[in-house]
């Protein structure tokens, strides 16, 4: 199988749930307050072999219900596959917190990193292809009393491991806050030619989703033998609070999970899981 073809796949997975979400709307008596942010990165068609690879993966979920419930889930997963024919590198992290009542925070942090060490020679052109899928959302119970946001950052860094130099980044960073609204940020390095931007960005009521895929190369000829390391990072955090009191409603919590059958699980997986109950 080749797996490199995998990241539209991962693309549509994330993507349903949230269209889904907002195409049906987040009715009033379903009283849940949501956050998500995902990401997710595929990075192949290496020009050079590498001499060492490594990932990370962590997560941290914290919840405090007062008056309410709170779930917060954090999930990441990291590969990088070089003992083949074909060498491929993905990750994909996942936050999400869902929260029902007048006085609860719920906040879900995940991050999943891929690194490999090449040595490129002198006059040789060091390239590969990536692509990457960033989904946030957030939808809101209660305006005036509840909150929630969503944040995801992908960041790729090409390093001079013997000068420890940054010679080329390339960074985005998606924000939705349901009380302050949308922002975007990035930085494009030459050597990193995007060769398509997909962005779209949808609201509904209370509810608010955006979606940014991107594809491209990167390519660069060193005149000198050089040893460089590659660096790709995500970090995905939601949040949800409320901090005022608010009037009761009968809820439950959605059935299905907004992002749901992301990622086959590969190597060096972790997840984590907290919940939080009180009584009204």
């Amino acid at each position: 199988m080749k797996l490199h073809h995998s990241t539209g796949a991962i693309a549509f997975l994330l993507a349903t749930p949230l269209v889904t979400s907002l195409s049906v709307g987040v009715a009033p008596s379903r009283a849940a307050t949501i956050a998500g942010s995902a990401a997710a990165v595929t990075i192949d068609n290496f020009s050079h072999r590498p001499n060492e690879t490594g990932t990370f993966t962590n997560t941290n979920t914290q919840t405090i219900a007062n008056s309410g419930s709170v779930i917060s889930e954090a999930t990441a997963d990291a590969v990088f596959i070089s003992n083949c024919q074909e060498l491929l590198a993905a990750n994909l992290s996942q936050s999400e917190v869902i929260g029902n009542g007048s006085n609860y925070s719920g906040l879900a942090q995940s991050q999943a990193a891929v690194s490999g060490d090449f040595f490129i020679d002198a006059e040789e052109t060091f390239s590969f292809t990536f692509q990457t899928f960033l989904a946030l959302l957030t939808s809101v119970d209660n305006p005036q009393s509840e909150r929630a946001r969503a944040n995801g950052r992908i960041s790729f860094f090409v390093i001079n491991t013997v000068t420890n130099i940054l010679l080329d980044s390339f960074q985005f960073a998606i924000g939705l806050d349901s009380s302050s609204g949308f922002y975007a940020n990035a930085f494009v390095s030459n050597s990193f030619k995007p060769t398509q931007i997909n962005f779209n960005f949808l609201a509904q009521e209370s509810a608010a989703a955006s979606l940014l895929y991107t594809s491209g190369v990167y390519s660069r000829t060193f005149n000198s033998a050089t040893n460089l390391r590659l660096v790709e990072v995500k970090n995905n955090i939601a949040k949800t609070e409320a901090e005022a009191e608010a009037v009761p409603e009968p809820s439950t919590v959605l059935g299905t999970a907004i992002f749901l059958g992301l990622f086959v699980r590969q190597r060096k997986h972790k997840k984590t899981k907290s919940e939080v109950k009180s009584k009204v």
